[in-house]
């Protein structure tokens, strides 16, 4: 037999032979229709794969912006809440700087990626600070504070760099956003990049969290306002009793942990009852605003002044030794007698007591007792004859700029 040959021999019948050709074609179109649905089968997945991981990512990013929404509406501090700002949004958006300004309380604060970026950080807070002055309201722009309801009330224009701001290139790759934090006070928030500009989503995220960042710190500034009516004496603007409690709760603390020194200063005005009786309660409260504001001018940033009571005031002196103590008290004591309180009624002369109890000291072991040492010294000063300066520290006398000052007892 000749195999295959004998095979091709065979005679085909031409219907046959054009079946088999009708039905290979056939085959061959469903085999290419087949591998042509394969193939977008395979691109179909991509776009899915594609779609599913973009949608895994913007759910990411949805919560890490929800989080740090939370995290910022969550505090009442202004400080805490721009320090949390710059933890939580460079992880939401690729961000190489952040510059952060607000008048009241001033504030102006920087954030860069590496220090690489310390050079253009330095240039950012430096224009901060050159346009949000301590002594100036804040203005982010020449426009009209933005009403930032909600994210849609920015548009790119409104975020757009500030057009004093230095320049790194291309603008796309920087946006300052106002702040409006009351009607009076306006904040900036400005974003830089060096790689890559900012997307719409990325500014939609980014306009969503000026929202959320403008209303934390106009809480936070209620809630700062709030505390001040409560702590602080209306009369005289002042600490009140109970705040200034606290600030010596504070300074016993340290004091008594790591051993440094500290005063307070107990002040009575000398018979202020009588101006209150011959010269009526308007003239007495005149006499107290100045007596305030004539102690808040005398002392240091760090010495705390409240009213505690009545015509009686306290200076909490903190890292003061009781020479110190005794220089500010009869300073303070001399310029009270020498001063000319003016009233509606007219001048008004007074003087001052004073009594001074020192830490740390054997005696004195909490804070009642503080204040007890110094309220001793005090009425000390009044039973021998007032305008005096009074010091709690036994079996001791000291003597300051020519004033005998005696010495309460315990």
């Amino acid at each position: 037999r000749s195999g295959a040959y004998d095979y091709l021999a065979v005679p085909v019948a031409a219907a046959r032979l054009m079946t088999s050709l009708h039905d290979g074609l056939a085959n061959r179109q469903a085999f290419r229709a087949v591998r042509s649905l394969s193939q977008e089968l395979a691109q179909s997945n991509e776009r899915l794969a594609e779609e599913r991981n973009a949608l895994k990512h913007w759910n990411r990013t949805l919560l890490a912006l929800n989080h740090l929404t939370q995290v910022l509406t969550g505090s009442l501090d202004s400080e805490i809440i721009v320090r949390s700002l710059f933890t939580g949004l460079a992880t939401l958006v690729p961000l190489d700087i952040i510059g952060f300004a607000c008048a009241e309380p001033h504030r102006v604060m920087t954030w860069s990626r590496s220090s690489a970026w310390t050079c253009r950080e330095m240039q950012v807070r430096e224009w901060l600070l050159r346009h949000f002055p301590e002594d100036a309201k804040l203005r982010a722009s020449s426009r009209q504070p933005l009403d930032l309801v909600g994210a849609g009330a920015l548009s790119r224009e409104d975020c757009a760099p500030l057009s004093s701001f230095p320049a790194i290139g291309d603008d796309r790759h920087a946006m300052t956003i106002p702040l409006p934090i009351s009607p009076d006070t306006q904040g900036v928030l400005h974003l830089e990049r060096r790689e890559g500009t900012f997307t719409e989503a990325e500014f939609k995220i980014l306009s969503t969290v000026g929202t959320s960042l403008a209303m934390a710190l106009r809480n936070a500034s209620a809630h700062q306002m709030i505390q001040e009516v409560a702590l602080r004496d209306s009369m005289t603007g002042l600490l009140n009793r109970r705040a200034l409690e606290e600030v010596l709760a504070r300074e016993f603390k340290g004091g008594f942990r790591y051993s440094s020194s500290a005063c307070l200063l107990l002040v009575d005005l000398d018979y202020f009852k009588a101006i209150n009786d011959q010269l009526g309660h308007l003239a007495g409260d005149q006499v107290l605003r100045s007596t305030a504001a004539l102690m808040r001018r005398a002392v240091r940033d760090i010495d705390v002044v409240g009213r505690y009571g009545g015509e009686e005031f306290g200076i909490v002196l903190p890292h003061t030794d009781l020479d110190r103590a005794l220089v500010l008290a009869e300073r303070l004591r001399r310029e009270i007698e020498s001063q000319e309180f003016e009233a509606d009624q007219g001048i008004v002369r007074i003087t001052a007591s004073f009594g001074i109890a020192h830490i740390p000291a054997v005696t004195i072991r909490s804070v009642s007792e503080w204040i007890a040492a110094a309220d001793s010294a005090l009425y000390g000063a009044k039973a021998l004859g007032r305008n005096r300066v009074v010091v709690h520290v036994p079996d001791q006398a000291v003597s300051v700029a020519g004033t005998t000052l005696t010495l309460a007892a315990p």
